[in-house]
């Protein structure tokens, strides 16, 4: 999904068979497959574990050993949406600071497979809370968020599911 701002190229989805992806030049993130197979999901989303979420440059949670930040990155979605407990965790925490906007900036960072960081930010996302903190009926470990397109704007994403990474590309 290319939705780079470039001039006189139109953002767009490419799909790629096997053996024809073009090469990457950026690091990847792991993609994880616990929310089908601890979790129950019916589903195999694009999905990876994120080392923290940092609200208006306050972190809001963190990938521990125990719990984990998984993220689905869905192009269907426009902004974030996230687990119930941890939206109403930073509700209670921005009127509490008496803070002008609930989700202003919003940075979301992963490790790569190289072991850097990598950020993904928004600022202002549309952000509403999931349905339930047990969306498969188990408890998740953790917290679930689910990204969209206001955080993949003007970068290119490519998702190459034999090597389990997603790549993130940005304006070059």
């Amino acid at each position: 999904i290319d939705l780079r701002n470039i001039e006189s190229r139109v953002k767009s989805l490419s799909l790629y068979g096997g053996g024809q992806l073009p090469r990457q030049d950026v690091p990847g993130i792991p993609l994880v497959r616990d929310l089908n197979q601890r979790f129950g999901d019916p589903t195999i989303h694009y999905c990876a574990v994120a080392d923290k979420i940092c609200v208006n440059d306050n972190v809001l949670a963190s990938s521990t050993r125990k719990e984990k930040l998984y993220v689905i990155f869905d192009t269907g979605c426009s902004g974030l949406q996230l687990s119930p407990a941890l939206f109403d965790e930073r509700y209670a925490t921005a009127r509490a600071n008496k803070e002008k906007s609930l989700f202003g900036t919003v940075d979301i960072t992963f490790q790569t497979a190289e072991g850097n960081p990598l950020t993904l930010s928004s600022k202002k996302p549309l952000t509403t809370p999931l349905g339930s903190n047990r969306p498969w009926g188990k408890r998740i470990n953790g917290y679930l968020l689910v990204v969209g397109l206001a955080f993949l704007e003007d970068k290119l994403l490519t998702v190459d599911i034999c090597k389990e990474k997603i790549y993130l590309k940005t304006n070059a």
